[in-house]
């Protein structure tokens, strides 16, 4: 039987129409209504500014939605989605996904902006054997983050975290105290799932999106793959040698590739915990501009 369970922390951020809040931005960029005249505003310029951004947000849903996937087919029965904003309007939330693979999954969503709190317990409910978990937390304070979570789940079992949503938004040393604290407190087979924003220009586009997005309190964070290799390492994990595409991958667009609407993609990297044989690994899933596929690494 589903169930729907929802855990508070001490202090609560209010909803304020007034100023754009991520949830609601990413959500207007996906297609959602769920939204105000703020985000809208805010939304639509940074756009201006960069017009692959939008798509590279959807594309790190498409690589989130393809990781679950993944890792259902191989075994995981245990997500927590931190930061997965509000529920997306084609139904591809982490619970549809997983339990459309496996119906006794069993899915915790963890957020702290009050409006996506709302949403998730009023429409992240399972139809299937599953449980849906709702967790009031904050991703800034992990000690309290990795408690709440850890109630909800089975400690024997492996668990797949999504900071799919949440990784672009996090300053190196959160994202860092985030990861070391999970990988010592979750059990053995566990991943760590982690996207970044790509693009084949490093050009001042980007760092304007930046400024305009921290200006209006929404930090931004974007990181090329070598430097989340590098940040998954210090946290005791590990980057395999590169594996290349497999064949009928769409390819990323080259430097003729003339829509600058999909200059920004995203890749997608999971780490594995493995404390038995003293090691971390880390898969690599892909996703392309063109068609938002992603690419299964052998593990």
């Amino acid at each position: 039987m589903a169930t729907l369970l929802a855990t508070a922390t001490a202090t609560r951020p209010t909803v304020d129409a007034s100023r754009p809040a991520l949830a609601r931005l990413v959500n207007y960029w996906l297609g959602g209504k769920d939204h105000f005249a703020a985000d809208r505003h805010l939304a639509d310029q940074i756009t201006r500014i960069h017009p692959g951004i939008p798509h590279g947000y959807r594309a790190a849903r498409q690589a989130a939605i393809r990781t679950v996937a993944h890792l259902a087919t191989d075994g995981i029965r245990q997500f927590v989605d931190l930061g997965p904003g509000l529920p997306t309007p084609d139904h591809t939330d982490t619970h549809c996904v997983a339990q459309n693979i496996a119906p006794t999954s069993a899915v915790v969503y963890v957020d702290h902006d009050p409006l996506v709190l709302a949403h998730c317990r009023a429409l992240h409910v399972s139809d299937l054997a599953g449980a849906v978990t709702v967790v009031d937390a904050d991703a800034t304070q992990p000690a309290h983050l990795t408690t709440a979570i850890t109630d909800q789940l089975d400690p024997t079992a492996p668990v797949a975290v999504l900071a799919t949503s949440l990784a672009h938004h996090l300053d190196d040393q959160h994202l860092r105290d985030l990861f070391t604290r999970l990988t010592r407190h979750l059990p053995d087979g566990s991943r760590i799932v982690v996207t970044t924003h790509t693009t084949r220009r490093g050009d001042q586009r980007l760092r304007t999106v930046q400024q305009r997005l921290t200006q209006a309190g929404i930090p931004y964070h974007r990181r090329p793959p070598a430097q989340i290799a590098q940040l998954l390492h210090s946290c005791g994990l590990t980057l395999p040698a590169p594996a290349g595409p497999p064949p009928g991958q769409s390819p990323r667009p080259g430097d003729d590739a003339a829509d600058d609407n999909r200059d920004v993609w995203a890749d997608a990297h999971v780490g594995r915990i493995d404390t038995g044989h003293h090691r971390r690994q880390t898969d690599v899933l892909q996703t392309t501009t063109a068609r938002g596929e992603a690419v299964d690494v052998p593990r």
